[in-house]
């Protein structure tokens, strides 16, 4: 499976995406500090960064082909209990399919299969600047 290159935000807080095709992503991160608010709960920009990431990923590597880019339109994201350790997983299903943008619907749950947050990502299609 293709891997972003070291460095990028989802390799910094440990994002694991461990499938993905045009329609369905699932993935997951550790809980750790490098993910924490203050307050000992998952910061709310990680869910948020991690259904981004999700999203675009699988939209990038669909219409790659075609010369275009995949990158973040909108994310809406809600929180639903807070989660202070273990793991949090994620499944991105795909809702639309359109020639300039994608919608992805994520949903998150903790170690015992609980939903702790929803998200909504559309993602942006466009041509490939760099050729």
């Amino acid at each position: 499976m293709p891997k972003p290159p070291p460095g990028r935000l989802g390799d910094v807080l440990g994002f694991e995406i461990t499938e993905f095709d045009d329609e369905r992503v699932v993935g997951s991160f550790e809980v750790t500090d490098a993910v924490r608010q203050p307050f000992g709960i998952v910061h709310g920009g990680a869910y948020a960064a991690m259904a981004e990431s999700m999203a675009s990923v699988a939209t990038y590597f669909a219409v790659a082909s075609d010369g275009s880019i995949a990158v973040g339109q909108n994310n809406d994201t809600s929180f639903l209990r807070p989660v202070s350790e273990g793991t949090v997983s994620a499944t991105a299903t795909r809702r639309h399919r359109g020639r300039t943008s994608w919608i992805w619907d994520v949903e998150f749950s903790d170690g015992a299969g609980r939903p702790c947050a929803l998200a909504r990502v559309t993602i942006a299609v466009r041509p490939n600047p760099a050729g």
